[in-house]
């Protein structure tokens, strides 16, 4: 079997996110791309207006103009609405136990709109429904927890179902308690919405936009997580016949400038889907992503307040944008006196994905949310390449931030402020690798920096600030996860980890951080309301920091960042000192390597590619010492960073093709195995073709150097390749993070000979992985694990799922 190793992925992968967000909102100037309802541009003579007025209509009257208005929204119910249709509702209007449940579509030229009418001054029309507008929801399959609901009946304010192109704007909108002494912790309360929206029988539906709503007391269920439950919700069912009518799916939702308060249990919700078992692994390919998922996603400037559970969720999207947002009192009724029923479900956080692919979450706000299992600001759930940038969190009782669980992979939390959130800054239960880079942690009196729940999750944190402002603190910096620090910044404790050689200690010299705002008006603060966060001259954090590839380029301010970043959310207009060598956002790095570099690659493309100071020189050269200023790249070139006197030289790591051996007729040899099991046991579990086994090192732990395996592949063949593949399930105990390669002829104590490789670190993660090197002939191969990850403190572990050997192939 040939398989192309695909070098740099990580970093290739940040670029095309960077470009992405780029693409979708500009840096700090963000445009729509999709015309609001007041801005279309409907042609006179298409589509036919309806008013409707509580204060002067009459249903007996044709509906068509102010004057002979319609007095219930319930008559558009027996319409099918038409392209270019507006239905339009008098402000100072109310519809009492009345309900708008839309039936056809308009187009990408004539949209429907659904909007306002009358004296601009009078309030906002309001329609509500009062537990009325009584539909029956059917996923049509078990959801991915079987305790979840996934049918029964729903009442919902405005129902579109099926629908598409409908732009929905200025309305107020309730669903409130009718039913005399309804319980409202009854486990089999009726399910309520606002605005619910279902995909089912028409494949993908397009362009829904709901503008400036005001959502308020639509009074669900507060345990029915994925029902059309809450203040906005949208789901995708499963078809009747998706043969004839396709995936039911959304592409292009815009939910912009809402205000959606006291709602259970969701504020906003996009959108959970039946095909949910199409995302099962952790690390989701962008085709399935695009197919089954939502696609062209932006939630923008939303005001959530005092909803039951969690405030905005994006479900199964594909680079879904959630930007100037403002969550303020989420999770208010997921406690032990509301929700008694069942203890199942009894979590929520604010502002997170859920199953998405590149979600960007970026300038919102959010204050205080609940205590509950959860209780964070923010919560990397179980998704694909989250990022958290220039968000603010303040007060949240369960922490800032949560990486939560194996499946919550390739996540970035950078450029945030965590101003006095409680219980734990991070929260990181048993999570792959999350970076964690250039954010201010300012931590309230008595608060340990990771939440003492944690266990077994790996994160990398990178020139942040972690300010204690109570009393000098003696602190856990691991709580029982694999963190590893370097060029932070530590203000008020007793002592620093160990880890990081290039601490910085002392006051970072804020401007006035305790000037940060501690409450909201429902609109994200100007940046100068942050201004406190920002460094005085002489700050020990300025030009202290590390340059970390795939950065924005920018900080919470919109300052540019150089290639000596400072450390903190802040970038002085300092100038950098001189750094040498290079960097790049497309390629990996390290201290000798440029890894990554496609086949075929040209010089210009190299060092077009490639980030260094401007006194730098930069020069590709041939294996006899000639400069190399055009073509295709060899791997027998190096690339030299020249300043003044000094010269750093890099290889370059060509993507190559590689062959993988059969492992039939290998055996395996280890340091250290659990003995006495079938799934978690000696080396031969990493050679025989099933991932839901592994070799494991002793489960009472192991020495360090018993971490390793040896492959005898029964004869001398031509090696250049390892492949690690992880454990996947379980947990994390014994991924390997850092290693060395060995080769023998014979086996033997001594024999062995360490081979160079590209590189010598992986990812905490489950994703595959390779060593590459020079070819070698060779017999043995030994993998040493020098870092490796425990969930259990004081213990050390090795594993692997399966490990294969493979050559070159010109």
């Amino acid at each position: 079997m040939t398989k192309t190793r695909k070098g740099g992925k990580t970093m290739k992968r940040l670029l095309v996110m960077l470009l992405s967000i780029s693409m979708i909102s500009g840096l700090f100037t963000f445009g729509l791309g999709n015309a609001s309802a007041d801005e279309v541009d409907t042609t006179a003579d298409v589509g036919t207006t309806y008013y409707i007025s509580s204060l002067n209509g009459d249903n007996n009257a044709d509906g068509t103009s102010p004057d002979t208005a319609w007095e219930s929204v319930m008559k558009i119910n027996d319409i099918t609405l038409q392209p270019g249709d507006k239905v339009l509702l008098e402000r100072g209007s109310v519809f009492n136990y009345q309900y708008l449940h839309i039936k056809g579509s308009g187009s990408a030229e004539n949209p429907i709109i659904i909007g306002t009418y009358g004296d601009e001054a009078a309030a906002k029309p309001v329609i509500d429904a009062k537990g009325q507008g009584i539909w029956y929801q059917d996923y049509g399959i078990t959801l991915d927890n079987a305790q979840h609901v996934n049918k029964g009946y729903v009442s919902s304010t405005i129902l579109l179902y099926d629908v598409e192109y409908i732009e929905i704007s200025g309305l107020e909108i309730v669903n409130n308690v009718s039913f005399e002494n309804e319980d409202y912790s009854l486990r089999e309360k009726m399910n309520r919405t606002g605005v619910a929206v279902v995909a089912q029988n028409a494949g993908t539906i397009d362009h829904i936009v709901l503008d400036d709503l005001y959502i308020h007391d639509v009074k669900g269920n507060v345990y029915d997580k994925h029902m059309n439950n809450g203040g906005i919700y949208f789901t995708a069912f499963m078809p009747e016949n998706e043969a004839e009518t396709g995936i039911a799916k959304y592409d292009d939702v815009i939910i912009k400038n809402c205000t959606v308060e006291n709602v259970s249990r969701w504020g906003i919700a996009l959108a959970y889907t039946a095909y949910h078992a199409q995302f099962n692994a952790a690390e989701i390919p962008d085709d399935i992503c695009q197919k089954y998922g939502a696609t062209n996603v932006i939630i923008r400037n939303n005001y959530i307040k005092d909803v039951g559970g969690d405030s905005i969720t994006t479900m199964y999207c594909f680079r879904p944008v959630v930007e100037y947002n403002v969550s303020d009192g989420a999770a208010k009724e997921i406690n032990e006196e509301i929700y008694n029923a069942t203890s199942f479900g009894r979590v929520a956080a604010a502002v997170w994905p859920w199953k998405c692919k590149d979600a960007v979450f970026q300038y919102n706000e959010v204050f205080d949310t609940h205590y509950n299992g959860d209780g964070q600001a923010w919560d990397a759930d179980w998704g694909d390449g989250a990022i958290y940038q220039y968000n603010y969190s303040h007060n949240n009782e369960g922490g800032c931030v949560m990486i939560c669980g194996v499946q919550a992979v390739n996540t970035i939390f950078r450029y945030n402020i965590s101003y006095k959130d409680l219980i734990g800054a991070l929260d990181l239960p048993g999570n792959p690798r999350a970076d964690f880079y250039n954010n201010v942690f300012y931590m309230a009196e008595g608060v340990p920096f990771i939440r003492e729940r944690s266990s077994g999750g790996v994160a990398v944190l990178t020139n942040n600030i972690i300010y204690n402002a109570g009393e000098t603190k003696t602190e856990d910096w691991s709580n029982n996860c694999t963190v590893t620090y370097d060029h932070n910044l530590y203000y008020n404790y007793n002592e620093i980890p160990a880890d990081d050689e290039n601490a910085v200690t002392g006051d970072p010299m804020f401007v006035n951080a305790e000037s940060a705002p501690t409450s909201t008006t429902g609109v994200v603060h100007d940046r100068t309301a942050f201004d406190g966060f920002k460094l005085q001259d002489g700050s020990p954090a300025i030009n202290a920091g590390v340059y970390v590839s795939g950065s924005t380029g920018y900080d919470f301010f919109g300052n540019k960042v150089g290639l000596v970043p400072d450390i903190g959310v802040y970038e002085s207009s300092v100038e950098d000192t001189m750094v040498e060598g290079v960097f790049s956002n497309v390629y990996e790095v390290t201290d000798t390597w440029i890894n990554g570099i496609a086949k075929g690659t040209t010089v210009e493309t190299l060092l077009s590619n490639l980030i260094y100071d401007e006194r730098t020189t930069v020069k590709v050269y041939n294996e006899d010492g000639t400069e190399v200023t055009e073509g295709v790249l060899t791997d027998t070139m190096v690339l030299k960073a020249t300043y003044n006197d000094s010269v750093k030289e890099y290889k370059l790591g060509i993507e190559k093709v590689y062959t993988e051996y059969s492992p039939e007729g290998m055996t395996a040899t280890v340091g250290s195995y659990q003995p006495n099991n079938t799934t978690e046991g000696g080396g031969n579990l990493a050679l025989d073709n099933n991932l839901s086994t592994m070799w494991h090192t002793n489960w009472n732990g192991c020495a360090e150097d018993e971490r390793w395996i040896a492959i005898d592949m029964g004869t001398n063949q031509d090696v250049a390749m390892l492949k690690y593949v992880p454990r996947s399930a379980g947990g994390t105990n014994g991924i390997i993070t850092e290693y060395e390669i060995y080769v023998s002829d014979t086996g033997e104590d001594g024999s062995w000979t360490k081979v160079e490789t590209r590189s010598n670190t992986w990812a905490g993660d489950s994703t595959v992985k390779y060593a590459e090197f020079d070819t070698v002939n060779t017999r043995f191969v030994k993998l040493v694990a020098t870092e490796s990850l425990s969930q259990n403190a004081g213990l050390i572990f090795a594993s692997a799922a399966e490990i294969r050997l493979g050559y070159e192939v010109e």
